[in-house]
């Protein structure tokens, strides 16, 4: 969709209208977005040949939500005094105006044999309620309407694309934001079957992590994606899996050799590991129980794999093998893994509203060697971060280094910054710090200075400052990504965000020992650029050093690039 974009880009969603009246089979895409800031909508389906492009539907309601379904309309008319009305038209039978209680309706289609109108209506007490109470209408002609409370936690908004879609005449099916985290919006659907009778539903499947539901033709079957990427195909009748229409990549690592190591959904919420190389299927690694898998990690010398999971952390011999198996704590919404030599694991997890814990575990025993806040192996050390209040405003922060017994190696001064940004090398011998310098004359902005210190002794090299593409953007920043086995690399992000718009802007390459920035192909910078926000599962694209150091392994979705380095 060229030129259709606002908020966060156009949006595509599954249907269930056919705008030639059936006689193209296959999922149906619709498509919403915006061109010089007027609405615009399309439509296409897949076919074995191709995707067909159906053109614009329900063209004479597009500055209104419209609903269609086998020859039939329903546009939702400006609501008056806090209460919307649906206009049902078609090709029998009169207009209808319909009128629902109070709220905002947030999708509505009619049913097949026009008849009935199904709405989503939320109910709120101000513009956004996270708690706020969503209904189903079903509304006949006459005026009659049937609501039902849809339960559940929500947060819903109109960019939470709740869907509701007839099954038939008599049955109808609703995906729902639903989140379970105290932190994020919901990102996902839950999926519910209901009848024109009874206050409840039949049943209810996911719990955030569908989208959308569209039922087949002969009405036995519905289609959904799991997490943003995988179609799966349902049962009507009681929800259960039937089969995947295909995989995901949900977690991957440079393994040795030029391959990735991949943590994949294979649908209804399995998963599995597994070895490749371009161009090729690889092999398998382990056995069942490694789904909704986030995060991955691979010691130096390619003896163990650590994988993070929403509630633990497990430790894999070569063969995909669990040796060891770590609960987290509760609310943990993001885990980053990393070893530390061959056999020490890192964790650091985030949350929400906290700096982020630390844990530490010895891979080969599965021993629990720390839990402190702010300290981090570094070798056979510990490197620690402190951060205080200062007296008349703003934080501070240093860093320094513990030996085995908790002594202090060596601890540098306190520095005008919220928080340090540091790597250490794959081997323990260096560590990459990151930290903010003000630019002079631009209010609210900083450079992020690198340079790499010895562990050992504290020693700094001279570094080199790196500055963001747009300084007008105050939430534009650079983060670190990985540090390469020679030490002299370092792999960086820019991005931007306000907690729940972000946006990614490519990748960045610093060398520490010549003092410069490299110079990246597009296809790794603006090639990368997206935006994204929060209900919309746009891929954020990840990138790290070959464990040979001689390149990168770039992740974007399910697409994997190997780059060699020059």
């Amino acid at each position: 969709m060229p030129g259709a974009k606002a908020d966060y880009g156009p949006r595509l969603l599954l249907d269930g209208y056919r705008a030639d009246g059936g006689a193209l089979t296959g999922p149906f895409i619709r498509v919403r977005g915006y061109k010089k800031g007027t609405p615009y909508q399309t439509a296409y389906t897949l076919r074995a040949d191709g995707r067909a492009v159906l053109g614009d539907i329900c063209a004479s309601s597009q500055n209104h939500l419209v609903g269609c379904a086998a020859g039939y309309g329903v546009t939702v008319l400006p609501p008056q005094k806090g209460r919307a009305t649906l206009r049902l038209s078609g090709r029998e039978g009169p207009v209808s105006d319909i009128t629902l209680p109070a709220g905002q309706v947030l999708d509505v289609e009619p049913s097949p044999d026009g008849t009935r109108v199904a709405a989503l209506r939320t109910v709120e007490k101000r513009a956004y309620e996270r708690d706020a109470v969503l209904y189903l209408d079903i509304a006949t002609r006459d005026g009659k309407v049937l609501s039902r409370q849809v339960l559940g936690s929500f947060g819903v908004r109109r960019d939470g694309e709740p869907q509701v879609r007839w099954v038939d005449a008599g049955r109808l099916l609703t995906a729902t934001p639903r989140t379970t985290s105290v932190t994020y919006s919901a990102s996902g659907h839950q999926v519910s079957l209901w009848s024109l009778s009874g206050q409840g539903p039949r049943w209810i499947v996911g719990r955030g992590e569908l989208r959308d539901a569209v039922p087949s033709p002969d009405g036995t079957l519905f289609l959904t994606v799991r997490d943003g990427s995988v179609p799966e195909v349902r049962r009507v009748s009681d929800g259960a899996f039937v089969r995947p229409l295909g995989t995901a990549v949900t977690a991957s690592v440079p393994w040795p050799g030029g391959s990735a190591l991949l943590a994949l959904d294979t649908g209804d919420g399995q998963g599995e590991l597994r070895v490749v190389r371009p161009g090729s299927q690889g092999r398998r690694l382990g056995g069942p129980g490694l789904e909704g898998v986030t995060g991955l990690a691979v010691s130096p010398d390619g003896q163990f794999i650590a994988a993070a999971r929403s509630e633990s952390v497990a430790v894999l011999d070569r063969a995909g093998r669990t040796l060891h198996t770590f609960a987290l704590p509760e609310n943990v919404y993001r885990t980053e893994l990393g070893f530390s030599g061959p056999r020490t694991l890192f964790a650091r997890l985030e949350s929400g509203g906290d700096d982020g814990q630390g844990r530490t575990w010895d891979a080969v025993t599965g021993r629990l060697l720390s839990q402190e806040v702010n300290a981090r192996p570094v070798g056979t050390m510990q490197l620690r971060t402190e951060v205080r209040q200062r007296p008349g405003g703003g934080s501070q922060s240093r860093l320094g280094v513990t030996d085995q017994r908790g002594r202090v190696v060596w601890q540098e001064a306190w520095r005008s910054t919220s928080r340090p940004y540091l790597l250490p090398s794959p081997d323990g011998r260096a560590v990459v710090r990151g930290v903010a310098r003000p630019i002079k004359g631009v209010a609210y902005r900083s450079d992020l200075y690198l340079y790499r210190l010895d562990p050992r002794t504290g020693r700094a090299d001279p570094g080199l400052a790196l500055r963001v593409g747009d300084l007008r953007d105050v939430y534009r920043g650079l983060r670190l990504l990985d540090y390469a086995r020679d030490r002299r690399h370092v792999l960086l992000y820019e991005a931007s965000g306000d907690g729940c718009g972000a946006a990614f802007y490519g990748l960045r390459l610093a060398d520490l020992e010549a003092r410069r920035e490299v110079k990246l192909p597009p296809a790794l910078t603006t090639g990368l650029t997206r935006l994204t926000g929060c209900g919309y599962p746009t891929p954020w694209p990840t990138a790290a050093f070959t464990p040979e150091g001689t390149g990168l392994l770039v992740r974007d979705g399910n697409a994997l690039d190997w780059w060699r380095l020059q």
